[in-house]
């Protein structure tokens, strides 16, 4: 992993730049990345499958903090749109401007997540300490930014599941909660997946798993808010080097195709009865989890799952 500075889209050697920080027509400097899983200023009862009940309300304040519960029970459609709202509705809250064009607020896509998984294994993340993996967060009552339930963010332990290995590093990216992230499968027009079925899917207009539409939801955002995947068979999701590519061929950066596997981690890639990605895994999935894992889902609100704030400037 090599760093450059500023804007510059020239790769050094056999280097590539990360995509990531080409966000629409625009080239970026860096990123603000949730340093743990989004939480809810207010309180509610995660369950799978609700429809604007329960935690999967659009009104909810989301907040990125340590020692709380992460947000659950929410769908993608959901998730991104409270993100926005940070930015479009919700500035005050936050100290943020009320200019709409001097930064961006929403819900992290995969290759953004990419980009912190490989900070992890860089000279400045664990790697650069000889502790190559991040450890997880196993507290299964889903707090945010710890080992076990006890071991808080800045504790000894706690800082071993940061992906720096210390205090100032990203948390929760391994074990916490699945999280959402808006990478998703394509429909072979060019278009998202929404979801599996009418009573399960990501709350975004567009085609079923079975190429029937649904409407009624969200309209699909700009796509520079997430990822496109293709699929050489769209009902597997066995994970290969060919089995799932971006648009340009292997997803480098994306922390799927040549990290596959790493570390014993799930490596299981989007089909079209699950085509949204999901990543880092749950606590309970012990080895399985972490910065390079990879799994699916429909797009549908579950009582593991959480997703990550993203602000670029």
């Amino acid at each position: 992993i090599n760093f450059i500075n500023g804007t510059s889209n020239q790769a050094n050697d056999n280097y590539m730049i990360h995509p990531a920080f080409t966000f629409g027509d625009k080239e970026l400097t860096g990123m603000w990345y949730g340093k743990f899983e989004t939480s809810s200023k207010e309180e509610c009862i995660a369950t799978s499958g609700s429809v604007n009940t329960e935690c999967d309300i659009e009104t909810y304040t989301p907040e990125i903090k340590p020692n709380v519960t992460s947000w659950k029970g929410i769908r993608v459609s959901t998730a991104f749109e409270v993100s926005r709202r940070m930015q479009t509705i919700n500035y005050n809250i936050y100290g943020f401007s009320s200019s709409q064009t001097s930064y961006d607020t929403h819900m992290s896509k995969n290759s953004e997540w990419g980009a912190v998984a490989y900070l992890s294994q860089s000279q400045y993340g664990k790697y650069g300490k000889n502790e190559q993996e991040v450890t997880g967060n196993s507290c299964s009552s889903h707090m945010t930014g710890v080992a076990g339930c006890g071991d808080t963010y800045s504790s000894e332990n706690g800082q071993k599941t940061s992906t720096t290995g210390n205090i100032t590093g990203v948390y929760d990216m391994s074990g916490g909660t699945n999280e959402y992230v808006m990478g998703v499968l394509n429909d072979g027009t060019g278009m998202p997946i929404s979801g599996n079925s009418p009573s399960s899917n990501s709350g975004f207009n567009g085609v079923l798993n079975s190429g029937v539409p649904v409407s009624g939801g969200r309209v699909l955002p700009d796509a520079k808010y997430y990822d496109l995947y293709t699929s050489s068979n769209t009902s597997s999701d066995i994970g290969s080097l060919s089995a799932t590519a971006c648009e340009k061929g292997i997803c480098y950066g994306h922390a799927l195709s040549e990290t596959g596997g790493w570390y014993g981690d799930y490596y299981l890639l989007v089909s079209s009865s699950n085509p949204w990605f999901v990543r880092g895994g749950q606590y309970a999935d012990d080895s399985y989890t972490g910065v390079f894992a990879s799994h699916h889902s429909s797009g549908s609100a579950a009582s593991i799952g959480s997703f990550r704030l993203v602000l670029i400037p």
